[in-house]
């Protein structure tokens, strides 16, 4: 019996040894199936590729990135991703000129009024093929969400951040001076801007350097920011829906502007052009924010704080929606790693590490307890973010838009060095933007 069991094992040995001639993987996989047609994938998922990613958010949000990238390369050790950090007021043109020099990145972050452009000029990788990915759970995206970043059946991204606009107000400051809270005017149903003017006059404190209110974030050349939420609660349009007039100067519009120019120039409730000061050193009592300023808030530990719906004007509430998309460009030389990293970042466990600081899109992340509590309460959280998100507005965009912007800006000087009225301004913005819708 030991003889003979000593012949079998001799015999399997070399069954063993001739298989392993035929092929050197055999020992890998462990059929000879899979040994014939490994080799490729295996040289393909090992060739190492450098990935860009561009964005325009702060050194916080490049931070939560990189940490997410080194958890990627675990998984992923031959695709590195580097991040390139553009200036928001920069971010279109330089990323036109990139496509133009077929250099752009690999992936890039699009905010809703770059998306028109890089869409019509077929910049953009389709990934509609994602809605069949199940691991990916393509539907846990809000449909609404994907409506910006589609055209007909072909989606061109993921959408990662859709925050309303809202209030951050000074809660100290509003008890030192007896004022009821914009929270409280709105669950009232008294939340206008007549009530946030008053407010705003009785906060205002010149000789401490406090101003009642500021609209202005992320510089004063994000001027659609700023303004369109006054546009929306007056009801004025810079252009017609259509694209083909500007509509800025109507009755609405002077409106709108005339709040803002007194605001700033006639009540002194504003910073003034140039003016640096900031919710956080306690000297702006109301500031127009979106829910990525959280994180910067969380750090004040001077004063309490709490955030609030933007009142209502004549039109009613004028809430604009942030919004931006992950997105790939169909130039990139590695599309199939591209796709892997733009799953993995918009996968639901990084988009409630990325909800701390943009509103997710994801439904199973917007209405988990993580999420409702990351502000100064649950209730402000769906107060002030979820209940507003249904009847926000997005910023209007269009194909020439950075030409657009561009004359706005120009314009605006104007009436931020009052060398015109509002009247003369948006004379001159008609003049600047109706060449430019023929």
């Amino acid at each position: 019996m030991k003889k003979g069991a000593t012949i079998i094992m001799s015999l399997l040995l070399m069954l063993v040894m001739i298989a392993g001639c035929g092929t050197n993987k055999t020992e890998v996989k462990g059929n000879t199936e899979q040994a014939t047609t490994a080799p490729e994938a295996t040289e393909a998922s090992q060739k190492e590729v450098t990935l860009k990613f561009s964005i325009w958010g702060n050194d916080t949000h490049k931070q939560m990135y990189e940490d997410m990238i080194a958890k990627f390369n675990e998984q992923n050790p031959n695709i590195q991703v580097e991040i390139m950090v553009i200036p928001l007021a920069d971010y279109q043109q330089k990323l036109t000129i990139m496509q133009a020099s077929r250099t752009a990145p690999d992936i890039a972050w699009l905010a809703e009024r770059m998306i028109p452009q890089f869409i019509s000029t077929d910049a953009l990788l389709d990934i509609s093929d994602l809605k069949s990915d199940e691991a990916y759970n393509f539907a846990d995206i809000f449909p609404s969400g994907l409506e910006l970043i589609s055209k007909g059946d072909n989606h061109y991204g993921i959408p990662f951040s859709t925050p309303p606009s809202m209030i951050y107000y000074n809660k100290t400051l509003f008890k030192e001076k007896g004022l009821v809270t914009p929270t409280e005017l709105y669950i009232e149903g008294k939340w206008n801007y007549d009530e946030y003017l008053k407010a705003a006059k009785a906060l205002t404190d010149s000789s401490k350097g406090i101003y009642g209110t500021n609209l202005i974030r992320n510089g004063w050349e994000n001027w659609p920011d700023a303004l369109q939420t006054l546009f929306n609660a007056y009801g004025a349009e810079l252009i017609n829906k259509e694209g083909t007039e500007f509509t800025l100067d109507s009755s609405q519009g002077e409106q709108a502007l005339q709040l803002f120019s007194d605001m700033i120039f006639k009540d002194g409730v504003h910073p003034k052009p140039g003016d640096q000061t900031t919710f956080d050193s306690g000297k702006i009592a109301m500031q127009k924010e979106l829910f990525s300023y959280m994180g910067k808030a969380k750090a004040v530990t001077d004063f309490e704080w709490d955030i609030a719906p933007l009142p209502a004007g004549p039109n009613g509430l004028g809430t604009t929606l942030g919004y931006a998309a992950v997105t790939l460009f169909k130039d990139s030389q590695h599309p199939e790693e591209a796709i892997e990293f733009l799953k993995y970042i918009t996968n639901p466990d990084n988009m409630t590490i990325t909800s701390q600081y943009f509103v997710p899109s994801r439904k199973s992340v917007l209405e988990s307890d993580a999420f409702l509590n990351q502000g100064p309460s649950a209730e402000s959280m769906k107060l002030a973010v979820i209940d507003q998100m249904a009847a926000a507005q997005t910023l209007p965009s269009f194909k020439d838009w950075a030409k657009i912007d561009s004359n706005m800006k120009s314009v605006l000087d104007y009436l931020y060095s009052q060398s015109g009225t509002v009247q003369e301004v948006l004379k001159n913005a008609d003049e600047a933007i109706t060449p430019l819708l023929k």
